[in-house]
C-alpha cells in the first residue's frame, strides 16, 4: 500500500497509481498541497509503489486582502512619487 499523509490525516492507497489519481481518491485538490517523498517533491504523474510514504503539504495563498484597484493606485502612487523627485521608475 501506499500511505499519504496531509496534517494529522493518513490515507492508504494501492500501488500503481499516479500521484493525481491517488489525491483525486483522497477528495485533495492538487493544487492545494505540494506531494514529498523521502524529502524530495514529486509531480502529479509520478507513479506511486508499494511502500511509498508520501507527505501532503497544504499550500497557503492569499494575501492581505488588498482590492486590487486599491493595489494598482497604491503601486501608481509610488511611481508618481519617484517622478515628483526627479526619479525615473523606467530601466
Amino acid at each position: 500500500m501506499v500511505k499519504l499523509i496531509l496534517r494529522t490525516k493518513e490515507y492508504e492507497v494501492k500501488p500503481g497509481m499516479t500521484l493525481l489519481s491517488a489525491l483525486q481518491k483522497i477528495n485533495v485538490v492538487p493544487e492545494s498541497v505540494i506531494a514529498t517523498r523521502d524529502g524530495e517533491m514529486i509531480l502529479e504523474d509520478e507513479i506511486l509503489k508499494d511502500g511509498d510514504v508520501v507527505k501532503l503539504i497544504a499550500v497557503i495563498s492569499g494575501g492581505a486582502g488588498i482590492d486590487i484597484r486599491e493595489s494598482t493606485f497604491v503601486c501608481e502612487s509610488r511611481i508618481s512619487n519617484f517622478k515628483d523627485r526627479g526619479v525615473s521608475h523606467e530601466m
